[in-house]
């Protein structure tokens, strides 16, 4: 009898548990599906609407979208379930947020960003504070630069000043009996001088309440441009004068900027640079693009100015390009199982450098098309072989614009590059890029709508890879910076090669 009734409680006991256990299940199967907030008004659906907006805008414009598939291997579908699980479970904005930037940063491309809309100051606060400075309103702006090496902190070194120092920060650097020239460049964006830019205007006589258009615009920031580059030259000659036998380009911390770059890496190379391939997408943007491209080498035609071959074969290859752009690409279903059905880029008619690989310094001067066939064209610059052997050092931190920089030297044999792998941003945003604003939360999303390939054919997205590794650590201080640095800069002078140096610090 007093085993029936121990085997009684034991099964009673067993049911209990088990009822307790499913009520416990349910219980977190509501949980999970209702998540009830705190914050009652927090409206998750729009978040949900927000983010499926920003999907099939990736779909229909983000360049790297391939590369993410085919070189990265995400898995979309995936990544699209969490994010929307995240979406789900967040009880404010601030966990909505977060899922949105968690899922952008999954890509590792630095052009792919968002801008959450920032809240409005009160009339007051910004009543007669607008500046009416032409230079300002064109977006000119000093910065407070990123430091870049400390090379002060070595006694080898010994800064130079100069006229442009304020500029291009630098010094002399022995390394033995060899004395290299340092030229620090924190950013390739001539928006970030505006006294330059002032005195740019002041010689246009441009007073600072004058409309100035994209054409004005445009021819300001060129000449802008062009003081920066002479003197950038000035600056090296300086430091060849004081005795440097190499130049060592800085570009750490440096986020790169714009067109302005292509000037900067031919005044300070000695050999002609060409660039690879540019791919762009297939896309409304890019068909006006082309077409405003088409009717510049069409009105150079018509006039009869420069070379006709060229100018016919650009034509042809532009209207090709526009019926490209207009090619149907749906690629929504990537999001569902992971496969591309079709590619949005164009990868074989441009260069980085426009529709031609390289062209000397001043070509084409009769035709307003040149830039069009040449993007550096539109600046003034010189090429010499006469030139001081070239290095450049960067770092994670090393981003766009400074990317192309080390990339095009390093795919011509005009620098060793030393330092770690960039950030991998690659091309960004064709005359300000497509826009991308979310219904619901107004954050703007910044996607690339080009890709630039390496000599290779890879994605300039990977980051470019340096031919010398410097073994920088995170506890590093800035003399230890320095020193590893000098120390395989040293070893690389030294022998007079870069071989090797990546079986010391891999």
């Amino acid at each position: 009898m007093k085993q029936a009734q121990g085997r009684f409680v034991a099964v009673c006991h067993g049911m209990i548990f088990y009822i307790l256990f499913f009520f416990s299940v349910f219980a977190r199967a509501q949980s999970t599906d209702a998540h009830v907030c705190p914050n009652a008004e927090f409206n998750r659906q729009s978040w949900m609407e927000d983010f499926s907006q920003l999907t099939a805008g990736m779909s229909s414009h983000y360049a790297n979208l391939e590369f993410a598939i085919h070189d990265r291997h995400m898995d979309l579908p995936q990544l699209r379930k969490d994010t929307e699980g995240k979406l789900q479970a967040s009880c404010d904005e601030h966990d909505a947020r977060s899922a949105i930037e968690s899922f952008l940063k999954a890509f590792g491309d630095g052009h792919l960003v968002v801008d959450w809309p920032k809240a409005s100051s009160s009339p007051a606060a910004t009543t007669g504070t607008e500046s009416t400075d032409l230079c300002s309103r064109l977006g000119y702006k000093k910065q407070q630069f990123k430091p870049g090496i400390e090379f002060s902190q070595l006694p080898q070194f010994a800064s130079l000043g100069g006229d442009e120092d304020e500029w291009f920060p630098g010094g002399i650097l022995r390394l033995g009996n060899t004395r290299v020239g340092v030229i620090r460049m924190a950013i390739f964006s001539e928006h970030s001088f505006p006294e330059v830019c002032e005195r740019v205007v002041a010689e246009k006589h441009l007073a600072a309440s004058d409309k100035c258009d994209d054409k004005c615009d445009d021819g300001i920031a060129v000449e802008t441009g062009n003081r920066l580059t002479a003197a950038l030259v000035r600056r090296s000659e300086q430091l060849q004068a004081a005795g440097a036998a190499a130049i060592l380009v800085d570009i750490t911390n440096n986020g790169g900027g714009s067109d302005w770059v292509e000037s900067v890496m031919r005044s300070l190379s000695r050999v002609p640079l060409h660039e690879s391939r540019l791919a762009f997408i297939k896309h409304e943007h890019w068909t006006k693009e082309l077409q405003d491209e088409l009717e510049q080498v069409k009105a150079d035609e018509k006039q009869g100015a420069g070379s006709k071959d060229i100018l016919q074969e650009a034509a042809a290859r532009l209207q090709l390009g526009i019926a490209r752009s207009k090619e149907p690409c749906d690629r929504n279903n990537i999001w569902i199982d992971g496969r591309i059905s079709c590619s949005l880029l164009v990868p074989d008619l441009l260069f980085a450098s426009g529709l031609l690989p390289y062209a000397e310094a001043g070509s084409f001067a009769s035709l307003e098309s040149r830039s069009d066939l040449f993007h550096p064209l539109q600046y003034v610059y010189t090429e010499s072989s006469d030139r001081l052997p070239l290095y450049v050092v960067q770092n994670a931190h090393t981003w766009s614009a400074a990317e192309l920089f080390s990339a095009v030297l390093q795919d011509n044999g005009g620098a060793v590059i030393l330092g770690e792998v960039t950030g991998g941003a690659g091309c960004g945003y064709t005359n300000d890029g497509i826009p991308t604003t979310l219904k619901n939360s107004h954050a703007d999303v910044k996607m690339p709508d080009c890709v630039r390939l390496r000599k290779d054919g890879s994605n300039e997205n990977r980051g470019v890879t340096p031919d010398v590794w410097v073994p920088w650590a995170a506890q590093d201080n800035a003399y230890i910076h320095a020193a590893k640095l000098f120390g395989a800069l040293q070893t690389v002078i030294r022998t007079g090669s870069k071989e090797g140096m990546n079986e010391t610090h891999p």
